[in-house]
């Protein structure tokens, strides 16, 4: 029988009180963070090396156009692609993408784990959880980030945008990261920051708790099939209490 999840958290910024019947059942076995963004904040760093790119070719990059390839995979350029496109001399084009890459990789190797990550990763392992990373991004990338960070050692297993046909929104990760869980989706809880990422996760019929960042807490997260069952400030609220207490 599902059980009747109540799940409130109140702040000065948001206000969430999602009541669902889930699927979930506690305690809580696994959790599949995303990376980008929920991990690591690498998608301000991104969108800012961009925006600044833009700004100096006298355009304009809007939040809602980049919206568009959050949580996606990184082939996805959205607005990206129009603006390279618009340079006729392929050596220029490749200098532009030479150049935003270096200054994204400059801005993120200065970031650290976004708070409470750190202390819920170490939490969860001592509680003997079964932990993986769910990313739409390359395994060289989220695998170099975890090791800089000295996070890679907590998590059992990962699932990168190379394993799947689709990354995210289509649920093709989450489903081959619940595989790899060796879990049935009632104990199972997915961290996300994007709608395409809560959008994944719900498609593949699993509990998603959204912790948006700098830039995905500006954008819409109630879509039609996407809506998350929780919305936190940060990790430092991740409901412990309520997920790991026996039925």
């Amino acid at each position: 029988m599902n059980d009747l999840i109540i799940l409130c958290k109140v702040s000065e910024i948001r206000i969430s009180c999602i009541i669902t019947v889930m699927m979930l059942q506690t305690p809580l076995q696994g959790i599949l963070f995303d990376f980008d963004g929920l991990i690591l904040d690498t998608e301000t760093t991104i969108f800012q090396a961009w925006e600044e790119k833009f700004i100096e070719y006298g355009k304009k990059l809007l939040l809602e156009e980049w919206a568009e390839i959050l949580g996606k995979s990184a082939d996805q350029l959205g607005p990206v692609e129009g603006f390279i496109n618009s340079f006729r001399e392929e050596d220029k084009r490749k200098e532009i993408l030479k150049e935003v890459k270096e200054k994204e990789l400059a801005l993120v190797y200065q970031k650290n784990p976004l708070p409470g990550v750190e202390d819920l990763i170490i939490k969860a392992k001592e509680q003997g959880l079964i932990l993986g990373i769910v990313s739409s991004s390359g395994q060289d990338w989220v695998h170099s980030h975890l090791k800089r960070l000295e996070l890679i050692d907590y998590f059992d297993h990962t699932s990168c945008a190379e394993e799947v046909e689709n990354a995210k929104p289509d649920p093709a990760l989450y489903n081959l990261g619940l595989k790899k869980a060796g879990l049935s989706r009632e104990k199972v809880l997915v961290l996300e920051d994007s709608p395409n990422g809560v959008l994944a996760a719900k498609r593949a019929g699993l509990f998603c708790i959204a912790v948006p960042n700098q830039i995905t807490g500006q954008l819409p997260f109630y879509n039609i099939g996407g809506t998350p069952d929780l919305v936190l400030n940060s990790l430092l609220e991740f409901p412990w209490d309520e997920l790991m207490r026996d039925n």
